[in-house]
């Protein structure tokens, strides 16, 4: 299937196509309206190509099961998917604002709002855990915010339900993720532990705090390595008036061994949450 050809007013399965609020790499998002559904829903319909890289169609067939198995304020509310063998898609609800990796703007934050986005966060996560999934592909850019305050966490195309067959881990032998978010067991294709997510988050609060990312932005896996056996600046030396608690909850969540790390993302916001 090559790349959808869509329009504003078309209708795909009663959904009509109004406008297109974004276009990524590997799929646009479109708001539509249907009749019966009275407050607003968004869709996102792949860019596949079967006879290219087999990843996106998979990716995409991965995020369709895993929404389907998920429920609560968390995440958005699933409405519909659509069929690989005529048009795939999700109708998803519309989750207004922008994604934290707009948020944030490349400067550090104030350390009340580092700690209140983080424990937001660290609630979603939880959330998240609690229904047996592993995001996987944890950053700035896959995280919301709505209006009450409660952090939506979206994008589950790398994504791992414990109860439903690993569809990336069947078909693939190579890492998946973000190499700046990306834990070390992440690098061996380890996809059964949760703590690479809190790895994720705790990479996302450290560039909260100081504008900078832990490991840099390394371009190749082989970069990705280097973590393993090399320390990041503590946050303090790049910020100093960071209170040392949350230092220690920061370096806490990135360390190279998954046992070193928080065991659940409700112990780090409990943490967060009770900073001495």
């Amino acid at each position: 299937m090559a790349k959808a050809q869509l329009n504003a007013g078309m209708s795909i399965d009663g959904f009509v196509l109004a406008e297109r609020l974004h276009r990524g790499g590997m799929a646009a998002i479109w708001s539509v309206t249907r009749p019966d559904i009275d407050f607003p829903i968004v869709m996102k319909v792949p860019f596949l190509d079967y006879e290219g890289d087999l990843s996106l169609l998979i990716g995409f067939e991965v995020e369709q099961m895993i929404m389907a198995e998920l429920k609560g304020i968390h995440v958005p509310r699933l409405i519909a998917n659509g069929a690989f063998t005529v048009q795939p898609y999700i109708v998803m609800e519309y989750v207004p604002g922008e994604t934290l990796q707009k948020r944030m703007g490349g400067e550090p934050v104030p350390v009340e709002e580092v700690v209140s986005l983080g424990a937001a966060m660290a609630d979603a996560l939880g959330d998240l855990h609690q229904q047996s999934v592993l995001h996987l592909d944890l950053k700035p850019a896959n995280i919301l915010f709505r209006k009450t305050g409660e952090a939506v966490i979206i994008d589950f195309g790398l994504s791992r339900h414990e109860k439903l067959p690993d569809l990336l881990d069947e078909q693939f032998h190579k890492p998946t993720g973000t190499t700046e978010y990306m834990a070390p067991e992440q690098l061996l294709n380890v996809r059964s532990d949760k703590r690479s997510d809190i790895f994720a988050l705790g990479a996302i609060l450290y560039q909260l705090a100081t504008g900078e990312l832990p490991f840099g932005s390394p371009s190749k896996i082989k970069f990705v390595k280097q973590r393993v056996w090399r320390d990041p600046v503590p946050p303090r030396k790049l910020r100093p008036d960071l209170p040392p608690a949350l230092q220690e909850v920061i370096l806490k969540c990135i360390e190279p061994l998954p046992e070193s790390r928080y065991t659940t993302a409700e112990e780090l916001a409990f943490d967060l949450r009770n900073l001495d």
